[in-house]
């Protein structure tokens, strides 16, 4: 007699839990995709980026519109009075330009902050959300990649010795949940 209450919030919990692990921790229109290690990504964002430096924000202002998917975006333009550059122009001060609008990834620089810049673009550096620019309070793992840049070239890639759980891994799992749930719930149906 309590089967069928019970199989059902069981199969109800599963489908619950399923949905909740595949929520992102926070609403964002903007979703970036990051796989491997933290060393890994920096190692991987030095070669990919245009340009990659230090440095405090000493002016943010309007910039130029900037072309994204087709179609002209504001934009803001950060100027950076540079202490180390790892790639790209070696200057003085260096701008970058970032979307304004929050669905394009614009990065938030703030005046009077240091950061490590990972930057795109071959006559104007450009900066998004889903770069590796960070704080540079919070870079630590960056720097040190960036630092021992020539030392990984001769030792090979380092490896992912964090034991967490990839992205991919708990998709997987919370996928697997809700195909049960699905499952179960099918069968209590046709059980009626």
């Amino acid at each position: 007699m309590f089967a069928r209450p019970l199989a059902s919030f069981t199969g109800l919990t599963l489908l619950a839990l399923g949905i909740l692990l595949l929520l992102p921790d926070c609403a964002s229109a903007c979703s970036c995709a990051s796989l491997g290690s933290q060393q890994q990504q920096a190692k991987q964002a030095l070669s990919d980026s245009a340009a990659v430096f230090s440095g405090e924000v000493v002016d943010v202002g309007e910039g130029p519109p900037i072309r994204m998917m087709g179609s002209r975006l504001p934009s803001s333009r950060a100027t950076l009075r540079v202490s180390e550059v790892w790639k790209g122009p070696e200057q003085e001060t260096l701008e970058v330009s970032t979307p304004v609008s929050g669905s394009a990834c614009g990065y938030p620089f703030k005046e009077g902050q240091e950061y490590l810049v990972y930057a795109d673009g071959k006559q104007e550096l450009k900066v998004d959300l889903c770069s590796e620019t960070k704080p540079l309070s919070k870079a630590g793992v960056n720097l040190q990649a960036l630092r021992n840049s020539e030392r990984t070239k001769v030792r090979g890639p380092l490896s992912d010795t964090s034991g967490g759980m990839s992205v991919g891994m708990m998709a997987g799992v919370a996928g697997l949940g809700m195909v049960a749930s699905f499952l179960l719930i099918v069968r209590l149906v046709r059980a009626d």
